[in-house]
C-alpha cells in the first residue's frame, strides 16, 4: 500500500509562495534507484516527479552485482525507452541539457552508480562509464571494494592505493566522486585527496538519527569544507522515524544547514515505492543471493523501533512530499533564495563544476 501524507491546507498566501518557488527553482534529486529486476519499475514514477515540479532526478541504473557491461545495456535500454516518451521525458549529462529540458518542459534524467565495481581494476573504464553519461559514483556500497571500504565495514579501512587513483581519475574525466555508503575514513580521505567538490548524495546526519547509513559532523564539515553537498536521503529507517514523514527530512536539512551552512544541504531521497511484507522479504532474499551487500555487524541495520527493516514495509520520502517539505522551510523561516538553494541550485553548482 503506497504511502500517503495528510498536508493541513496552507492559507492562500503561503500556497501561491510555494507554487511560485517551485515553478522558478532547479528542482534535482540525486539518488533514484531504477534497477530492471523482479519488480520492475515503470514511468509512472518519473511523471509524478515531473508533475509536482522536480527538474531533474539521477537515476541508479546498473545490474547487481554490478558491471560494466550491465550498466552499458541497462543505459541503453533506458535511452531507447525514453526515446518512446520524448515529449515529456529526455536524458542530460551536463547543466547545458538539464537548462533546455527545463526551458522545453521536460523532465530531465541522468544516471550514476551506486557502486565503482563496475571500473574492476582497470582505470579507462572511467571514461568508458562517463561516455555512457553516469556522472556521480559512490565509491563503496556497504561492504568493501578494491576501492574503498563500505559503512558497514567494522574495520573502516581507508582508501586502497588503487582507489586514491580512481578518486583522481574520477576529478581528471569529471564524475562526482560519491560518498554516500561508503567508509567513514574512507570518505575523509577521498574528499581529503579529491581536488574538486565530493557530495553525499542520499545521506543523513548521524547525529539526527545514529544509522549505519548516515554521516557524523566530522564528514559533514569536511564535504562543506571543500565546497561539496549531502543530499539528505528520504527512507524512514535513515531519518529516525519509519513513517517518512516530511517534518523527518527537514530536521535533517535543518540540522546540516545549522552545521556548515545552507550551500551544502540538497536532497536525495532514494524513493522506492513500499512492497506488501511478502514481496519486500523476496526482495531481501535476492539481495542475499547476489553478494550479500547488507552485512549487520552489531545489529547494525535496525529501524527505529528496533526490529530489522528486512521483511517490514519501510516507508520512502514520496515525490508529492516535496510541497509540504517547501512549506515546513518557509514556516521555519527559510528565505526563498534559501529554498531555492536546497531543492537544486547546490548540486546544480557542483555538478557544473565538477561535470
Amino acid at each position: 500500500m503506497e504511502h500517503t501524507i495528510q498536508i493541513t491546507r496552507p492559507d492562500e498566501g503561503s500556497a501561491i509562495a510555494v507554487a511560485e518557488i517551485l515553478s522558478s527553482s532547479d528542482v534535482w534529486d540525486m539518488t533514484l534507484p531504477w534497477i530492471w529486476g523482479p519488480i520492475c519499475w515503470d514511468l509512472d514514477v518519473l511523471a509524478r516527479y515531473k508533475r509536482v515540479g522536480y527538474t531533474f532526478v539521477s537515476l541508479t541504473l546498473q545490474d547487481w552485482p554490478p558491471t560494466l557491461e550491465g550498466m552499458r545495456t541497462q543505459i541503453q535500454q533506458f535511452r531507447d525507452l525514453v526515446s518512446e516518451h520524448s515529449e515529456w521525458l529526455v536524458i542530460g549529462t551536463s547543466v547545458a541539457d538539464i537548462d533546455k529540458g527545463r526551458r522545453d518542459g521536460k523532465l530531465v534524467v541522468g544516471f550514476h552508480s551506486q557502486e565503482t565495481r563496475p571500473i574492476g581494476e582497470n582505470l579507462t573504464n572511467i571514461e568508458a562509464l562517463h561516455a555512457m553519461g553516469v556522472r556521480h559514483m559512490v565509491l563503496a556500497y556497504n561492504v568493501r571494494n578494491v576501492i574503498a571500504d563500505g559503512c558497514a565495514e567494522t574495520a573502516d579501512a581507508g582508501l586502497s592505493n588503487f582507489g586514491r587513483q580512481v578518486v583522481r581519475e574520477m576529478n581528471r574525466v569529471g564524475v562526482l566522486v560519491d560518498c554516500s555508503h561508503t567508509g567513514r575514513r574512507s570518505s575523509l580521505e577521498a574528499i581529503d585527496l579529491s581536488e574538486r567538490p565530493v557530495i553525499f548524495s542520499h545521506s543523513n546526519a548521524y547525529s539526527v538519527c545514529p544509522h549505519i547509513r548516515n554521516i557524523h559532523d566530522d564528514q559533514i564539515r569536511a564535504c562543506a569544507a571543500r565546497g561539496g553537498v549531502i543530499g539528505v536521503v528520504g527512507v524512514g529507517g535513515f531519518l529516525g522515524e519509519i513513517n517518512a514523514r516530511s517534518e523527518s527530512v527537514f530536521k535533517h536539512i535543518d540540522y546540516i544547514s545549522d552545521l556548515v551552512g545552507p550551500a551544502h544541504v540538497g536532497l536525495g531521497t532514494d524513493y522506492v515505492k513500499i512492497f506488501p511484507k511478502a514481496e519486500n522479504i523476496a526482495i531481501w532474499e535476492a539481495i542475499d543471493r547476489n553478494g550479500k551487500p547488507w552485512p549487520d555487524p552489531a545489529n547494525a541495520w535496525p529501524n527505529p523501533t528496533g526490529t530489522q527493516i528486512r521483511g517490514a514495509e519501510t516507508h520512502c520520502f514520496a515525490p508529492e512530499q516535496l510541497v509540504e517539505l517547501v512549506q515546513l522551510m518557509l514556516a521555519h523561516g527559510y528565505s526563498r533564495d534559501v529554498i531555492r538553494m536546497i531543492l537544486g541550485g547546490n548540486f546544480r553548482r557542483v555538478y557544473n563544476t565538477v561535470c
